[in-house]
């Protein structure tokens, strides 16, 4: 008996396999995240709460979103092996930019949580202390080398 083997048809040509789709939505995900993550970090002053007040006063800011979104989908469409990512079709591209809409409101969110929470470390040049070197980790790690000099 001889085995017939089959020719893939042509809409398996190209797909990719499960997991090659999986690390394409989660890459598409991730580039949408940080275009909202962008458009967020447009207001971070207190009490600024629309992200879209003035959106369209800044054509180069628009200019640029637009075309990252544009070059986005046109790597993962037509990127292939090159790019290591499969097509996806409008309802994944949709969920993908859905995702990636969460930022708006995690953003949102984080604009009620108090600043004394995201103060907890100062960022100034002034010299640590000795009760500060103490504590650090770093200067733990340093002692050994110092010791042994």
């Amino acid at each position: 008996m001889t085995s017939i083997t089959t020719l893939p048809s042509t809409m398996d040509i190209g797909r990719g396999t499960q997991k090659l789709l999986h690390y394409t939505l989660v890459f598409q995900v991730f580039v949408f995240m940080q275009v909202f993550n962008q458009i967020n970090a447009r207001k971070i002053e207190l009490g600024e709460l629309n992200v879209f007040a003035g959106f369209f006063n800044n054509a180069l800011f628009i200019v640029i979103t637009i075309l990252t979104v544009v070059v986005q989908m046109a790597m993962v469409e037509v990127g292939g092996k090159t790019i290591k990512c499969a097509p996806l079709d409008t309802q994944q591209n949709l969920f993908c930019l859905l995702v990636g809409s969460g930022e708006l409101i995690w953003g949102l969110l984080i604009k009620f949580i108090p600043l004394k929470f995201f103060q907890c470390m100062s960022l100034d040049d002034a010299p640590m202390s000795e009760d500060e070197k103490a504590k650090n980790l770093t200067s733990t790690f340093k002692k050994s080398q110092t010791m042994r000099k």
